[in-house]
């Protein structure tokens, strides 16, 4: 699977600490072919796309779309796209008291969870998949 960061540059974010915590991620979960879009974005984009996706008219930190089940998209190489709000990220990293670059891998593993199924619908999701994260990001 490659994994494609966009827009690091235009927030400054340093991409090398991404690709070592996808390195990492790798190891467990299932083998793909294809290609994950992860994009930072603004607090305006990402609210766009959570009224119009999950009809909530707020921005949130990250947003995963996985096409593992869109029939016109399987030729296309692309397995899904993960985007971030930075504004978010920043935000959150000075309430938990973190940098911005371990908030920015929390929620890129937290996204790739959820695209290859992961999810915290119950309690007994949200533990399994809060473990996973922090085997990745540890």
């Amino acid at each position: 699977m490659v994994i494609r960061f966009i827009n690091c540059k235009q927030w400054g974010i340093k991409e090398a600490s991404l690709q070592k915590c996808a390195k990492k991620a790798e190891k467990f979960i299932p083998k793909k072919k294809g290609e994950l879009n992860v994009v930072f974005i603004d607090d305006p984009y990402i609210r766009e796309l959570n009224k119009k996706y999950r009809n909530c008219d707020s921005p949130t930190d990250v947003l995963s779309f996985s096409y593992a089940d869109f029939d016109d998209l399987k030729g296309s190489g692309l397995i899904g796209e993960i985007y971030i709000s930075v504004p978010t990220a920043v935000k959150q990293s000075k309430e938990f008291k973190h940098s911005i670059t371990d908030e920015l891998k929390k929620l890129f593993v937290h996204g790739l969870l959820h695209i290859f199924g992961y999810n915290h619908d119950n309690d007994s999701d949200y533990k399994k998949m809060n473990e996973m994260e922090e085997k990745i990001i540890s």
